[in-house]
């Protein structure tokens, strides 16, 4: 079993990041994307994204929380990660003014490669995110 979580704060407040995130269907802030193709609408909406030489990522979110700004989602499997079965769960908290907590955690397992590795990939991974998210709150 991988489990990985990554936490950064932000100059912004939470309310502004969350509206990001929680817009399962709005992604423009990752780099890199090409197309995203939404199949239904909210819980058990999926997201087909496309990218320069990865396969085609299908996530469904799983479970939305606005009040306790909470978005839970799934993906089959993840091969730029080396996981499958990945089950995320992304959290904005509140710090007061103009600053807010981010936390992303997951679960997931190895496909392919040692749990270290998928472990590793994961939170190189992460890393990117939190640095996208912080390039986008900053627009």
């Amino acid at each position: 079993m991988v489990a990985v979580s990554a936490e950064r704060e932000f100059d912004v407040a939470a309310g502004k990041l969350w509206a990001i995130l929680a817009d399962f269907g709005d992604i423009r802030w990752i780099p890199g994307t090409e197309k995203v193709e939404l199949e239904g609408e909210g819980v058990g909406m999926i997201r087909h994204v496309t990218a320069p030489g990865m396969a085609v990522l299908h996530e469904r979110m799983d479970a939305i929380d606005h009040e306790k700004m909470i978005l839970d989602y799934s993906l089959p499997e993840v091969e730029y990660l080396r996981v499958k079965n990945y089950r995320a769960r992304v959290r904005v908290v509140a710090l007061g003014g103009d600053r807010c907590r981010l936390i992303w955690s997951c679960e997931s397992e190895p496909d392919g490669v040692t749990e270290s590795q998928a472990t590793a990939n994961t939170e190189a991974f992460y890393e990117m995110v939190m640095g996208w998210i912080g390039d986008a709150v900053a627009k």
